[in-house]
């Protein structure tokens, strides 16, 4: 990383892994300029507003771009930019492929004619099968094309897109984020850490989709941060593209995670089975990967650990959403 108070460019900076991204950076003296059209923003972006060391553009990234924006000068751009969620997505189907494609293509043109590195957030779901995931792994597409798939196609070609600019000059490297969770994360898009910590602390029943045998091994955002603001550079200097970035430790399945949660809020909420599709509608789907846990290998040899443990994750949800409402849930089920 260049000397801090450089500027960082965050697409999307006002969702969940934007917002901490953010703050990430500003913690480590840097300038921030979030560009964020608040399609998936979790916070208003006000505290942003009032900070001179950040610029707040409320507006799509390739809308800035198309106006003439560009990324002169700037220490890094971060394309967190997305439709983002399993509930979130379907209300894109058929339109998310052009969604994820039509704003990565101007941030790799706009990262290369300014000489910027970049770092694109791409998604587990890319492998669209189960198991201990490497991202030497082959990808499996499969024939039914629900709306999952289609996210996972489109980010597996905005995935080769940054491969292959590097050959023409892109400084650039892909994060695969396996299941972020903590504080600000919203149940609105299907998630289910924040969606088991709000039914906990209401006395809601807490919901378990298909059984509750899928297994996912949660990573803190503050570990996710952590991979970007003190090893990116690293990783800019080295072959691999693609990088797996999650938390083996924390695997576990969601019926353990329920009653897990509820035990460690003391809630009286029972747990039940119920079918994703009664709460999210006929094409909410299950993902591919039934059992998705990372194998770390890039990251780990750059010498990235990630250390914040899955009980503790949980326990800074909850108090975050004891002191204040889930502000993109206000209409989602709980």
């Amino acid at each position: 990383m260049r000397a801090p108070g450089g500027e960082v460019v965050i697409t999307g900076g006002l969702g969940f892994i934007g917002s901490h991204l953010v703050d990430a950076y500003l913690a480590t003296g840097h300038r921030v300029r979030i560009i964020d059209s608040n399609a998936g923003a979790v916070i208003d972006g006000e505290n942003y507003d009032a900070d001179p060391r950040c610029a707040v553009i409320r507006e799509r990234i390739e809308d800035y771009l198309t106006a003439g924006g560009d990324f002169t000068g700037v220490d890094r751009v971060i394309h967190a930019a997305s439709y983002v969620g399993p509930a979130s997505i379907l209300s894109r189907a058929g339109r998310l492929g052009h969604d994820i494609i039509g704003s990565t293509a101007p941030v790799i043109e706009a990262c290369m004619n300014a000489g910027a590195p970049l770092c694109m957030f791409s998604s587990a779901e890319v492998y669209g099968r189960s198991g201990v995931l490497d991202e030497k792994d082959d990808i499996v597409v499969p024939t039914q094309y629900n709306t999952r798939i289609e996210y996972a196609v489109a980010k597996t070609l905005a995935e080769a897109m940054v491969s292959n600019s590097r050959r023409h000059g892109l400084r650039g490297i892909v994060i695969r984020p396996f299941n972020v969770a903590g504080a600000r994360q919203s149940r609105a898009g299907g998630f289910v850490m924040p969606t088991f910590v709000q039914q906990a602390l209401a006395g809601r029943p807490i919901t378990v989709f298909a059984g509750g045998d899928q297994v996912r091994a949660f990573i803190a955002a503050g570990d996710l941060t952590g991979f970007l603001t003190g090893y990116m550079d690293l990783a800019l200097q080295g072959d691999e593209v693609i990088i797996n970035v999650g938390n083996p430790g924390n695997a576990v399945t969601i019926m353990d995670l329920a009653e897990r949660v509820k035990s460690l809020l003391a809630s009286p909420s029972p747990i039940v089975r119920v079918d994703g599709r009664s709460v999210h509608g006929p094409h909410y789907a299950e993902a591919e990967s039934f059992h998705k846990i990372p194998a770390l290998r890039t990251a780990t040899d750059l010498g990235w650990r990630p250390r914040i443990p899955l009980d503790e994750l949980i326990l800074t949800t909850a108090d975050y959403y004891r002191a204040r409402e889930d502000r993109r849930a206000v209409n989602a089920p709980l």
